[in-house]
């Protein structure tokens, strides 16, 4: 799918954990690590939840990776709370592995660059429900345009 620009408020109320990414090591081992926090927390709570990871790219390389909750969690959770909005952004759905998303990101910087658009943080992904066909897994990608 090629990447389109939306002029649309769209917000994310997300809970998760967040830390700064170590930059000699892989993306995914940061996010992996943090996602095992988020489910833990959900276990170990019983929250009811959309089952559909996320993963904010932020500023200064910290990565927030949450989910989104049918409800707040009450009492003791440790999750932090994150509210991402985005009122303009760039949008694509990656369809494939995830070892192919670098393609995708270039293609979505490609179509910024071309519209002359500028984009900052935050960059999130929205990970599809799993399949063990790579080939069917789907990686929503949103690019903050200012």
């Amino acid at each position: 799918m090629e990447a389109v620009v939306i002029n649309q408020r769209k917000p994310f109320t997300l809970f998760g954990f967040s830390k700064l990414h170590d930059q000699n090591r892989a993306y995914n081992e940061t996010i992996f690590e943090l996602l095992d926090q988020v489910w833990e927390e959900v276990r170990s709570n019983k929250l009811s939840h959309t089952g559909i990871n996320h993963v904010v790219y932020d500023a200064d390389h910290i990565i927030f990776a949450g989910i989104k909750l049918v409800s707040p969690p009450e009492g003791d959770s440790l999750f932090e709370k994150r509210n991402v909005i985005f009122q303009k952004y760039a949008y694509c759905k990656h369809i494939g592995p995830y070892s192919e998303l670098d393609e995708t990101y270039r293609r979505i910087q490609s179509t910024i660059e071309a519209l002359g658009e500028h984009h900052e943080a935050p960059i999130l992904e929205i990970y599809g429900h799993w399949d063990d066909d790579e080939s069917k897994l789907e990686t929503e990608i949103l690019y903050n345009l200012t």
